[in-house]
């Protein structure tokens, strides 16, 4: 499911999009540039399959479809927000100095040969 979902480049900027509460296919368009109206229909008729997303049509003339994210959606929407905070888990963006054990695992792992 993850490399299926977000396999397609779109599929995060589109998530973040519903969260935010554009909702409409017209108004998904129009929050990504180059993204063209089959690709989306394509990630979100994939994003229904797996339950993340709901189609909500409304009996209305002309027709009105919005999408919305399921209570599965939202945790999915949810780990990739946790998986994005761990990308860059230092401030700044910098990694830490070099001489730190995050950097360097050996000072983790206790004594070693040679250490006396």
């Amino acid at each position: 499911m993850f490399e299926d979902c977000l396999g397609c480049k779109w599929t995060i900027a589109l998530l973040a999009a519903i969260r935010c509460g554009t909702h409409r296919p017209s108004a998904l368009l129009k929050t990504q540039i180059g993204l063209t109206g089959k690709v989306l229909n394509d990630c979100l008729t994939r994003l229904i399959q797996y339950g993340i997303l709901q189609k909500v049509s409304y009996p209305e003339i002309p027709p009105r479809v919005e999408y919305h994210l399921t209570a599965f959606g939202q945790e999915f929407a949810e780990i990739l927000d946790r998986l994005a905070t761990r990308q860059h888990p230092w401030p700044g963006d910098r990694p830490p100095p070099t001489g730190s054990s995050r950097n360097n695992p050996s000072k983790n792992l206790g004594p070693q040969p040679g250490d006396g």
